[in-house]
């Protein structure tokens, strides 16, 4: 409850009543007197938002344990997909609110994330195994550390981030695994004639992502004009099961073209469905999914991605990854002479450098190309 009220010289003063002090019991009655009324009502608002935190009349008070919990479900369960949220619970949880949880939000100076940093990297694993977490992981760790503080920042509840002052790791970049067309027939030989086989050509020739594929429905396909519009991503969480979302970021809605062959596939896919709707009958699940189950059910991500391993590992191709066909696509595309930006748009990348960095094994090859047609095209 908060009272403003115009004082004979003209100011406003306000009163304000912040609940009971939890360490005291005692009430926490607070004053404070400002030029205007429009300042006055923005420090009402700015208690009421600190009260709401948890954090009463004093900022110091509040731990980094309790920040972080309110900031996980007051800022990034909304705003993130239950994927990427999913991993940040995990990590806030079995990791940072242990190390940092104790420590007082404005206490935290940037040895302290070095340190948390440093001890992740030699001693950081929870799986019982000894040594300590990746770069790559730390790293994340840090993205979610600066995201947190620098939230807090925003919200006036510390005056500076104390992760901007401590470097992120920086993991080696990973070598691209890319499939030869040879290889690519081989996984396809051996898929046969199950939903996995369709699964993985729609994959190499279009580059989508995982979640994107088994988001895709028969409308999201226009056979006449050669098209594939990605507008969600299906994806699985602990807390909401299997859900469709909007894809990753707004690049990621894209509409993809593809060609003749491809269309064919898929129409023979589609025979293959309406067969199995027979079969099924009543208890067949009309998702109007490109990619399902034979009863029409959805198929869940991990599944795919664990199928396609033991085929991979049954044909001899042990460090082939899912992934690795959007990377085969994209190789492949630019190895034939497609513009990167094109390339770019048809992955969904937010930018071409995130596409010329990725790729960058295959630009030395293009160069050697591009001179090779600049000298027949001056000479001829």
């Amino acid at each position: 409850m908060a009272h403003i009220r115009k004082t004979e010289s003209g100011n406003y003063e306000v009163f304000m009543d912040m609940g009971k002090d939890p360490a005291t019991g005692k009430r926490n009655r607070i004053s404070k007197t400002f030029n205007t009324k429009r300042e006055a009502k923005d420090w009402v608002a700015k208690k009421r938002q600190e009260k709401t935190m948890g954090i009463g009349t004093s900022l110091t008070k509040i731990s980094v344990e309790k920040y972080l919990k309110r900031w996980l479900e007051d800022y990034a369960l909304p705003k993130l997909s239950p994927t990427t949220y999913a991993g940040y619970e995990m990590i806030v949880t079995k990791h940072i609110i242990p190390a940092l949880g104790a420590l007082k939000l404005k206490e935290v100076k940037p040895l302290h994330i070095q340190s948390y940093q440093n001890k992740k990297l030699k001693k950081g694993r929870l799986d019982g195994k000894e040594g300590g977490l990746s770069k790559k992981t730390v790293l994340q760790h840090h993205r979610i550390l600066n995201r947190a503080f620098k939230q807090a920042v925003l919200w006036q509840l510390i005056s500076y981030n104390p992760v901007k002052a401590v470097p992120a790791p920086s993991p080696e970049k990973p070598e691209i695994r890319t499939l030869s067309i040879e290889e690519v027939e081989h996984l396809l030989n051996k898929a046969g004639n199950s939903w996995l086989y369709y699964f993985i050509y729609v994959a190499v020739n279009t580059g989508m992502r995982r979640g994107e594929l088994l988001g895709l429905g028969w409308n999201h396909i226009d056979f006449n004009g050669k098209t594939i519009q990605v507008t969600r991503t299906l994806v699985k969480t602990k807390k909401t099961g299997m859900v469709y979302k909007g894809p990753k970021n707004k690049s990621s809605r894209r509409v993809i073209s593809i060609a003749e062959d491809d269309t064919k596939i898929l129409k023979k896919l589609k025979i293959k469905q309406n067969e199995n709707k027979l079969l099924f009958g009543p208890e067949y699940q009309n998702n109007n999914l490109v990619f399902c189950k034979s009863d029409g059910s959805k198929i869940y991500p991990n599944t795919t991605t664990n199928r396609f391993k033991l085929l991979a590992k049954r044909i001899g191709l042990n460090s082939v990854s899912l992934h690795d066909l959007r990377h085969t696509h994209a190789t492949l595309m630019l190895q034939a002479g497609v513009h990167p930006k094109v390339v770019q748009e048809r992955l969904g990348h937010s930018t071409i450098t995130t596409t010329l960095d990725t790729y960058s094994h295959v630009i030395p090859s293009m160069q050697k190309e591009s001179v090779d047609k600049y000298k027949k095209f001056m000479n001829s």
